[in-house]
């Protein structure tokens, strides 16, 4: 395993994106044939994302903590709910109790993303060679050609989505009982007594978590209405599906980058530069408004998200020491969740209230706050 360490840590990445497209891209889907309207498709995916954006540091800190619930119980525990909770979804249920085992199943898929970015740094720690941004870029990769192979399907019959979603999440148990390390391996560091205490010994990161919040409020309302937004600048599905193209292709490169970019540039710079790309990317739209703005604004997505993400992660490794790595990534996960979860609550209503560009105004104004906020913090933590 640890010879072709790479390639199996990146099939493990791509396996757990692909399961996450079907619940990101495609809840609108099963949710349509229930006689769901949009909002309420909204409310169902921001519930999702509050009850994961809990979830993640709350069991982060419990398996910090514990000389027996470990890494590998967390990941075992949550694909077992995700397959139990899908598989019930073949069999004939109520309107309640369908959306129910939906949202559990969502709500666990959403909770898994920051331990899997444990798994790999687990082994970097370890001194194992593992190009992280490098295996999360192919899983970029495999979450766009996955979204292609789901859209096809649900031309045939929804339940193939759901059938290919839990052969993934299948794969992800499986790679979990490979890839990470068995109880009693290693001893695990004390961990400290609470988020209090990781909040007095980086009250930078913290701060980082607050501008991350702004800043993904903005990123969450270009992709939960990017549509609207082209609509409005004259434009329709084709130029949204140039759009998608451009941003998927410009994040792969950048991932297969980062570890140049990290070792030329550093951690810290290369956060500073990527939120000051994130709170601005948006003016090209709000300047030009025709569809060149937005596709200058998606190639910055190799200057903004496709950097900050690995250099977030990055950060949270390097920064903090081992009894708090894991809830580190669960806390940026949830900044992101958190971000999401008033994305989807509060973009309908601006969308309909005062149309997409105004909306796209706003958020602008909010995540350049954010911007702001985390360089900041950024430069006082480097100092």
């Amino acid at each position: 395993m640890k010879k072709y360490l790479n390639a199996s840590y990146a099939l493990y990445l791509s396996l757990y994106w692909m399961s996450a497209c079907f619940v990101y891209g495609y809840t609108r889907l099963f949710l349509d044939r229930l006689g769901f309207s949009a909002r309420q498709v909204g409310l169902v995916l921001a519930l999702d994302c509050a009850a994961a954006m809990v979830l993640q540091p709350l069991l982060a800190r419990w398996m910090e903590k514990s000389d027996r619930f470990t890494l590998r119980h967390v990941l075992l525990l949550l694909c077992l709910i995700c397959l139990l909770a899908g598989g019930l979804l073949f069999l004939p249920q109520s309107r309640a109790v369908f959306v129910c085992l939906f949202m559990v199943m969502s709500i666990m898929t959403m909770t898994i993303q920051p331990f899997t970015n444990a798994v790999g740094f687990e082994r970097i720690n370890r001194g194992e060679k593992l190009n992280y941004a490098a295996t999360r870029g192919v899983a970029s990769l495999a979450f766009a050609l996955i979204s292609k192979a789901y859209a096809a399907l649900a031309k045939v019959d929804l339940d193939w989505l759901l059938a290919l979603y839990l052969l993934c999440t299948a794969g992800i148990l499986i790679g979990s009982l490979l890839l990470v390390q068995r109880t009693g391996e290693a001893p695990k560091p004390r961990a400290r007594a609470d988020h209090g205490a990781m909040l007095k010994a980086y009250p930078a990161f913290f701060g980082m978590l607050l501008g991350t919040v702004l800043m993904f409020f903005q990123h969450g309302y270009l992709d939960g209405y990017l549509y609207d937004v082209i609509l409005s600048v004259g434009g329709d599905t084709r130029e949204l599906g140039t759009a998608l193209l451009i941003g998927a292709g410009v994040e792969t490169p950048m991932m297969l980058l980062f570890a140049f970019v990290a070792k030329r540039f550093g951690v810290n710079r290369s956060l500073r530069f990527s939120a000051a790309a994130m709170a601005l990317k948006t003016w090209f739209i709000l300047i030009f408004r025709s569809v060149w703005g937005v596709y200058l604004m998606r190639f910055c997505h190799f200057f903004s998200y496709a950097l900050l993400m690995p250099s977030l992660v990055y950060y949270a490794n390097e920064r903090m020491a081992d009894s708090d790595k894991v809830t580190g990534q669960a806390l940026i996960t949830g900044a992101v969740s958190l971000a999401g979860m008033f994305s989807y609550l509060t973009g309908g209503l601006m969308v309909s209230a005062w149309g997409a560009m105004r909306g796209l105004l706003l958020v602008t104004l909010v995540g350049m706050a954010g911007g702001a906020l985390f360089i900041f913090f950024a430069v006082k933590d480097q100092k």
